[in-house]
């Protein structure tokens, strides 16, 4: 099964209160929700929360008890429908780029002086076998 993006996400929650509040004639909670969607209750906790944040939806406390209302259902059009790579990733591909790019300028400056390129070359073969110094 596919991982659902954020806009997939905002559809099913939202689907999933108003299925609630049909079949049972209150808005759900959390622990009522997440036995509906069989999705556990911290990823809709997770998921309500970023929902709430756009107004999407409303989370309305009494007393001990939460329930989740629809609020705004027209602004999960403003998600979008693919997951956004993490900016992590996006660091580590821009970090190999620049090392890449620095060692190209350091093979093309070794490249551009012959004399360092051998130096350099015998001590490597130095460094692999010791014993021809």
């Amino acid at each position: 099964m596919q991982e659902k993006g954020p806009y997939d996400l905002a559809l099913l929650f939202v689907s999933g209160v108003r299925v609630y509040e049909h079949l049972n004639t209150q808005p759900p909670s959390i622990a009522a929700l997440s036995v509906l969607l069989r999705i556990s209750e911290e990823e809709l906790t997770r998921i309500s929360r970023r929902l709430d944040e756009k107004g999407i939806i409303s989370i309305v406390r009494s007393g001990a008890d939460v329930r989740v209302v629809v609020a705004d259902h027209t602004k999960i059009e403003e998600i979008p429908k693919v997951q956004e790579s993490p900016k992590m990733l996006d660091e580590i591909s821009q970090f190999k780029s620049k090392q890449q790019s620095r060692l190209k300028e350091i093979e093309e400056a070794l490249g551009k002086n012959s004399d360092k390129a051998s130096m350099f070359s015998e001590l490597e073969k130095a460094l692999r076998d010791p014993s021809t110094m």
